[in-house]
C-alpha cells in the first residue's frame, strides 16, 4: 500500500509539474530601439526606460539634475547595446501602458505639461507602443523609435 501511495504522489507531482498555469506564463514585451546607438550618446547616463500606466492625469517629478520622469511603480527596462529590450509584466494590474524614456528631458523643456514632453516608444508608423493587460503575450513590438509626442494622450505622437 505504501508503494502505491508513493507512486501515486510521484505521478501527480510529475503531472502537475508539467502543466504551466496561465498565471505562471511570462507576460513578456520585447522589441528593438532602432536608433539606440545614436540616442544613448545624447541622453544622460541616469536615463532609463520604464513602463507607465496610461491615465488621463499623469504626474511626474524632477530629479536634482533637473530631468523629468513620470510617476511609475512599474518595471524599468534595460536596453542592451544592440538596442534590444525585454520586460516581463507579470503582476501588472489590468490597464493600458506605454514605455517612456525617464530622466532624459530637462524640466524646462517640458513646460507646464510634463507628460507630453517625456519621450515614448513609437512604431515605425509613428503610433505609440501601447500595451494592454490582459493581452496577448509574448508581445513583440518589433523595431521602435523614441519620440516626444504632441499634446494630449499618447495617441497624438510625432517623431522629433
Amino acid at each position: 500500500m505504501r508503494k502505491w501511495l508513493t507512486l501515486a504522489v510521484a505521478l501527480i507531482m510529475v503531472f502537475l509539474g508539467g502543466i504551466s498555469s496561465p498565471s505562471a506564463a511570462r507576460m513578456e514585451v520585447k522589441g528593438v530601439v532602432s536608433d539606440w546607438g545614436e540616442l544613448k550618446t545624447k541622453i544622460p547616463p541616469s536615463a532609463y526606460f520604464q513602463v507607465v500606466k496610461l491615465e488621463d492625469n499623469l504626474k511626474g517629478t524632477t530629479d536634482p539634475q533637473g530631468f523629468s520622469a513620470l510617476n511609475s511603480e512599474f518595471p524599468k527596462i534595460k536596453v542592451r547595446a544592440n538596442g534590444s529590450f525585454s520586460v516581463d509584466l507579470k503582476g501588472v494590474p489590468s490597464g493600458k501602458y506605454f514605455i517612456v524614456l525617464q530622466r532624459a528631458v530637462p524640466r524646462e523643456m517640458s513646460g507646464e505639461n510634463m507628460a507630453t514632453a517625456i519621450p515614448i516608444l513609437i512604431t515605425k508608423e509613428g503610433n505609440p507602443v501601447v500595451i494592454e493587460v490582459p493581452g496577448t503575450f509574448p508581445l513583440d513590438v518589433g523595431q521602435v523609435d523614441v519620440a516626444v509626442r504632441g499634446g494630449g494622450a499618447p495617441g497624438g505622437s510625432g517623431k522629433k
